[in-house]
C-alpha cells in the first residue's frame, strides 16, 4: 500500500519533472527614462547599424524606457559620435537598440548617464527578455 507521504512525494516529483511547479517570481528589470532628441531614429535588433530594424517605427523627440547599454558600432551625426547603444522599448512596445548619439545627456563616446552599462567585468547583462 502506498502511504500518503509516498504518494505526495511521487506527485511532487512528477510535477517537477514536467515543469508544472510554479516558477519563482522574477523581478522586473530596472529601467530609466531617456529622451531621444533627434528625428527619424531607427530602432535596431542589435547594437549595430548593420542589424535589421526591430520595428518600422521611427522615433522623434520622444521619451522611452531604457534597460541598459553596451559598446557597439560607432555612429556619427554632425559633431556627435558614440559607440554606445541603448536597449529601449519604443512607444509602440518594441524592444530594440538605438545609438547613444541620439539620446540626450551623454557625451561623445561616453555612456548615457543613469542607464546601466554592460562590460566584460560588470554584473549588467543586456538582453531583456
Amino acid at each position: 500500500m502506498f502511504s500518503v507521504r509516498l504518494l505526495l512525494a511521487t506527485l511532487l516529483g512528477i510535477t517537477a519533472l514536467f515543469g508544472l511547479t510554479a516558477a519563482p517570481a522574477q523581478a522586473a528589470p530596472a529601467t530609466s527614462t531617456v529622451h531621444i532628441w533627434a528625428g527619424q531614429v531607427h530602432v535596431r535588433q542589435c547594437a549595430s547599424t548593420t542589424c535589421d530594424l526591430a520595428t518600422s517605427e521611427l522615433l522623434t523627440n520622444v521619451n522611452v524606457q531604457a534597460y541598459c547599454q553596451r559598446w557597439g558600432d560607432n555612429v556619427s551625426d554632425g559633431p556627435y559620435h558614440n559607440h554606445y547603444w541603448v536597449e529601449i522599448v519604443s512607444p509602440q512596445g518594441w524592444l530594440g537598440w538605438v545609438s547613444a548619439v541620439y539620446v540626450s545627456g551623454g557625451s561623445n563616446d561616453g555612456p548615457v548617464p543613469g542607464v546601466p552599462v554592460e562590460t566584460n567585468s560588470s554584473p549588467v547583462y543586456c538582453e531583456y527578455v
